[in-house]
């Protein structure tokens, strides 16, 4: 439980920071070139830690499809889903976009159940509705 904890921690620190940051550097650029600038710093990390930590072999080690699924999650997520959020985090507010934004899950759910056959129970239902129900305050606040 101790490094789920601190896992967890982490995730909310940097997510959360994040923000922060993107709406400071699209000040001065389009949504398509800070993602760019994003992604490319981003890509050259990652190419450096799996070198690094010798997770390289790995990249060539998968089939087709984890190739094809990983791309198609890269472009929906990393490239039509940032340039979408960088878009609405330029000219809104980073304090009410983000929190809007990060309603995503409640897709993840409705799809899990209709195309992975994941069960939806009551209290995952309940969950859903909390989360639509606050998304509702928050658009009108």
């Amino acid at each position: 439980m101790g490094k789920t904890l601190l896992l967890w921690g982490l995730t909310l620190i940097f997510w959360g920071s994040a923000p922060l940051f993107e709406k400071i550097g699209l000040r001065g650029t389009t949504p398509l070139a800070a993602l760019t600038i994003r992604t490319t710093l981003a890509a050259i990390v990652l190419l450096g830690a799996s070198l690094f930590l010798g997770q390289a072999s790995n990249l060539l080690s998968l089939s087709l499809r984890d190739y094809l699924a990983l791309g198609v999650s890269g472009v929906l997520a990393g490239v039509l889903g940032m340039f979408t959020y960088f878009s609405l985090l330029k000219s809104g507010q980073a304090s009410k976009i983000v929190p809007l934004t990060a309603a995503y899950p409640l897709v993840t759910a409705l799809l899990s159940f209709l195309v992975l056959g994941e069960k939806l129970t009551p209290l995952r239902l309940l969950g859903i509705s909390l989360t639509i129900l606050g998304l509702i305050i928050l658009q009108r606040s």
